[in-house]
């Protein structure tokens, strides 16, 4: 098998300006421009790199309080498609549950036992993950307090459910998991938008992304600006964390640490639309662990139908030696079939590996998609 090593990131959308053949309409934001609600939220305060994590994970915060208000759970009960994205890079991997908690004196997180992929990933303010909890048993909750975090008093919470397939059965029981996923607080303080200049904002963003090749998604999981060295860190090395964690910020927010997810760019040979194809063997994952591809157009948005392979079931078809052949634009008789358009890129994510070594290891040995 062809093998090559690809680049560690949340996404590549600056490598091209090739034109978009869909139009997807004015409701998504524009690339360097904030929407009414940001700028509503926003202030005079000026953006530098030095702040800038905080900058972005406010505007999430105070994006997530405007959809669904203080101490409760908003549902994404479909998988995602074409017409129902609202930013850059999402995907259809699972059901999603996102919310805003005070975790003034203490909030408390339980998740189901299930025999299915579910996790909650908790967030504070300066895009540092605080928690990850699995519907295992032992794994499944756990009580917040602001002494946990490393700025704040609030969380962004995002919980990821699994379903079997996209099926309106499977569907209906994976919205009955999301149901069963609890949050208590002891308070109920709403969120401050820190009154940041939001045009500053997204300029230091687009900014940060032109480094993204040199990121390591191993070091960026946050790195807030003002935490104290570890023991083991001297300020060089706190520097080289702060740029990693930056540039992550900057490509998308809410990205698992590696020990539980894995993120690899794809970049074809031929990214023109022309036919690619790439093969690659299982990811080594845990159990109820899956992976997925998802490919966007050159602006970072979704632009067909059918932009995804998931390895939930009736998705993608293995190989008989295990491993699995994924196509781009390769004809609907080809196997594993992914549209794409001019421009594209495309995001292997792999859920739940069984080491974060292991998982980066082999991901190395990933090849590129690429002409047949």
């Amino acid at each position: 098998m062809k093998k090559l090593t690809i680049i560690a990131s949340l996404t590549v959308t600056l490598f091209t300006s090739a034109s978009i053949a869909h139009d997807l309409g004015d409701h998504l934001p524009k690339k360097g421009q904030p929407t009414e609600t940001q700028i509503l939220n926003g202030g005079s305060t000026k953006v530098t790199k030095d702040n800038f994590i905080l900058a972005e994970s406010d505007k999430y915060f105070f994006e997530q309080q405007e959809k669904s208000g203080i101490n409760q759970f908003t549902h994404d009960r479909q998988l995602l498609t074409m017409d129902t994205q609202t930013v850059v890079r999402q995907n259809r991997d699972t059901l999603y549950s996102k919310s805003i908690w005070d975790a003034e004196g203490g909030v408390t997180f339980e998740l189901p036992i299930l025999d299915s992929y579910q996790t909650l990933q908790i967030i504070d303010e300066q895009h540092r993950t605080v928690a990850v909890l699995y519907a295992e048993k032992g794994k499944n909750r756990i009580t917040i307090t602001p002494e946990m975090l490393s700025s704040g008093k609030h969380v962004w919470v995002i919980a990821r459910t699994q379903v079997a397939s996209n099926s309106p059965a499977d569907i209906k029981a994976g919205n009955a998991k999301q149901d069963m996923i609890k949050g208590t607080a002891n308070f109920a303080n709403p969120y401050i938008p820190k009154g940041f200049d939001q045009f500053d904002r997204e300029n230091v963003r687009l900014s940060l992304e032109a480094d993204v090749l040199k990121l390591d998604f191993t070091k960026a999981m946050g790195a807030p600006e003002g935490k104290p060295l570890k023991p083991e860190q001297n300020l060089e090395q706190r520097k080289v964390e702060l740029f990693h964690a930056r540039g992550l910020t900057s490509m998308g927010f809410g990205g698992l640490p590696s020990e539980h997810a894995y993120y690899k760019v794809l970049l074809a040979e031929d990214r023109s639309g022309q036919c690619q194809t790439m093969n690659f063997d299982a990811p080594p994952l845990g159990k109820n662990g899956f992976f997925s591809i998802t490919t966007y157009g050159a602006d970072a948005y979704v632009h067909t139908e059918k932009f995804a392979l998931s390895s939930r079931e009736d998705e993608l078809r293995q190989n008989s030696d295990g491993s699995y052949t994924v196509n781009f634009n390769c004809g609907s008789q080809a196997i594993n079939n992914i549209e794409v358009e001019q421009g594209w890129t495309g995001i292997l994510r792999m859920y739940k590996p069984n080491s974060d070594t292991e998982i980066v290891t082999y991901a190395k040995g990933v090849e590129q998609p690429h002409s047949k």
